[in-house]
């Protein structure tokens, strides 16, 4: 707090010296009408940009300003009002994000993307949200895909696709600093330059450091192959800081061609504070762990013509992950070219191919080793999609299937089938079928956790050991779809989607011990394998009305239902999902005067039956002030009644605490 008190006096210092205007206007709920809202570009659903009322899928557009008038710090935080997407948050640092079930931490049938690049974690599946760092401001904004997107992005995009995209060099001319602080987050700092040469060159380079202090002498909970338990002592330490680097760099030599090349370094550090009865009488203690990387990625756009355009994308990914109970050192190698043709009025056919490598060294500590502890994975990949106007203007479908042949000898197929149905430029239907796949992990495969088990009823000590298993083939999810979109004016305008999944071959527990005799000891192993199924059903409702011109109120609401069934009563789930049956949103986005803005939010959820953890109301508020042009001083409240409430407990081993009220003031400068 004595840092952040005079970073944030000179940054408005700094920001009122060089200031163009005073008093300048916002409007910007004029800026994007409902009209211009229902008529948003996107990407993540053909690869193409398209206008969301004509996608045919679930999707939503989560907007440069929507990040920013909710006041979120982190890319977490603004999708908490992403309608249908459930976030919950253990500690103030690591979050559970799916979609339509299967919500854990480091959830596993997510993709999450930036810029069309993977952040997926191989090593044990899931995304580590708390390493994915880069500045606000320099998203575009994040499209939202509910439901499978396996045909364009792969393995993986079982439940959803998250598409974080940033903006062009050439949109982020000049400087920008931004300073924060907050009863959580008590130094936060970003600092962004970029320059145009020309009309055909460009780039930006920026850098953000943060420091969070979520806990409050806050009481302490864990979760332990089903019983939940509470330390008797209080928490102070789960400090974290990390530290951001990177750059984009983008070009057009040409009318046809343009090129991108964007990169960045990363480092975090954590506290934590580790529960688990295997590890002593004691429970575990104070701990640390850390995550450092970098990624490159390149891109070409060749359009040969108005009808035919090729893109060549190329990522390279290095980081090391140190957590108590696992970790290694990652690499990730990712080659993809599409290429989309207009072969007549109305066809249009795209096709590509691509390819992956990646490689792990794992670390051991006494609980948990992989198997080898070196692991390589190989992907290759051929999708093609054909999409036609079966009546111009009025009914258009499209059908696509990916190939994928990886290192564990198995050929992927997940096809898909959409139509789209336009009776008016107001109003839209459609309807998808689909099969989409999540691959194995190293975890899956390589597993061996194991612990000593000491009984005076026993003759000797028992290790037991949970081993994957390597002949663990792809969880497998099938999907129908229908969803409808309606605007009505200039005044509202609404999008419901319903859905149906069933799932096949999920990971599961075998608990039927195989007793092996090692010539020094006894072990009993039990095993992972693809016992589980499961089947989902549900639904999601968003609107926008615009009350007046400066003043517009978003609602959502979504409702789910699973159902999880094993094969017998001897085997069990690792861990059953954090899957909350009802959520709702409420946003209102008020434009007072020309240069002050209130935001008001609620969110609220339903009781995670699973856990027995209570339905919850959570309120927030934001106040922007610009006394300048090119500046912006807001203040956000979150959790206005100081709720305190357990949203959702974090892997085996690691705690979670109660939510509580925070609040944030922070200043943005543009030069």
């Amino acid at each position: 707090m004595r840092l952040s008190r005079p970073l944030l006096l000179a940054a408005i210092a700094i920001g009122s010296a060089f200031a163009q205007r005073v008093g300048a206007p916002t409007d910007d709920l004029e800026k994007l009408n409902v009209d211009e809202l229902f008529s948003v570009q996107v990407t993540s659903v053909g690869r193409k940009a398209q206008q969301l009322s004509s996608a045919p899928a679930a999707v939503f557009v989560l907007t440069a300003d929507d990040i920013r008038r909710s006041g979120a710090s982190s890319i977490p935080e603004a999708l908490r009002w992403v309608p249908g997407l459930s976030v919950l948050g253990s500690d103030g640092r690591s979050w559970a994000i799916s979609a339509r079930g299967s919500n854990r931490l480091f959830a596993n049938k997510m993709l999450v993307m930036i810029d069309g690049r993977s952040l997926y974690t191989p090593l044990f599946s899931g995304v580590i949200w708390d390493a994915i760092d880069l500045p606000l401001e320099d998203i575009e904004q994040i499209e939202i895909v509910r439901g499978p997107g396996a045909v364009m992005w792969g393995p993986n995009a079982v439940n959803g696709v998250i598409n974080i995209i940033t903006k062009h060099a050439k949109a982020t001319k000049g400087a920008l600093v931004s300073v924060a602080t907050g009863n959580e987050a008590p130094g936060s700092a970003t600092a962004r330059w970029g320059r145009n040469y020309g009309d055909n060159l460009a780039f930006r380079v920026w850098g953000k450091a943060e420091i969070l202090r979520p806990a409050y002498s806050s009481p302490e909970y864990y979760y332990y192959f089903g019983p939940v338990f509470r330390d008797s002592g209080l928490v102070d330490n789960l400090n974290s800081a990390s530290g951001h680097a990177g750059f984009r760099l983008e070009g057009q030599p040409s009318e046809k061609d343009q090129w991108m090349l964007q990169g960045d370094m990363s480092k975090l550090g954590r506290h934590e504070m580790i529960s688990n009865p295997m590890l002593g009488p004691d429970g575990g203690g104070p701990a640390h762990s850390g995550y450092a990387g970098g990624y490159v990625q390149g891109r070409w756009v060749h359009s040969s013509s108005k009808t035919s355009e090729g893109v060549l994308q190329l990522s390279y990914d290095r980081s090391n992950i140190d957590y108590p109970f696992e970790g290694g050192d990652v690499t990730n190698l990712v080659v993809d070219y599409q290429r989309r043709v207009q072969t007549g009025e109305r066809n249009e056919f795209y096709s590509g191919v691509g390819f992956q490598q990646y490689r792990d060294v794992s670390t051991m500590t006494p609980l948990l080793r992989f198997e080898p502890a070196d692991g390589l994975y190989r992907a290759g990949d051929v999708v093609i999609r054909d999409e036609w106007q079966i009546v111009p203007g009025r009914l258009t479908g499209s059908a696509g299937v990916r190939l994928d042949y990886n290192s564990y000898h198995s050929l992927e197929y997940q096809p898909s089938i959409r139509l789209l149905y336009t009776p008016n430029v107001r109003s839209s239907a459609w309807v998808a079928a689909s099969r989409a796949v999540k691959v194995p992990d190293r975890l899956d495969r390589a597993l061996n956790f194991s612990r000593m088990v000491e009984d005076p009823a026993l003759p000797m000590p028992v290790e037991v050991q949970l081993r994957g298993n390597e002949h663990t083939v792809s969880e497998v999810e099938r999907s129908l779809e229908a969803g409808y979109r309606r605007q009505a004016g200039q005044h509202w305008s609404f999008d419901v989607s319903v859905f149906r999944s069933l799932y096949s071959r999920l990971r599961a527990r075998d608990t039927t011990p195989t007793p092996i005799w090692t010539g020094t000891g006894l072990v009993m192993v039990m095993n992972l394998d693809n016992g589980g199924a499961a089947r989902t059903y549900g639904g999601e409702i968003s609107g926008t009305w615009q009350v007046s011109r400066r003043w517009r109120v978003l609602p959502s609401y979504s409702y789910l239902r699973d159902c999880e069934r094993l094969p017998n009563p001897l085997y069990s789930w690792e861990r059953p999902p954090s899957d909350l049956r009802q959520q709702g949103t409420l946003r209102s986005q008020h434009d007072i005067s020309r240069n002050v803005q209130l935001d008001l939010m609620a969110r609220g959820r339903s009781r995670d039956l699973a856990y027995s953890l209570p339905g919850a109301l959570f309120m927030d508020a934001r106040v922007g002030w610009r006394p300048v042009s090119s500046g912006e001083l807001s203040l956000l409240v979150a959790n206005i009644a100081d709720r305190h409430v357990i949203e959702i407990y974090p892997e085996i081993g690691f705690r979670a605490i109660p939510t509580r009220r925070t609040f944030s003031l922070k200043w943005t400068q543009r030069f």
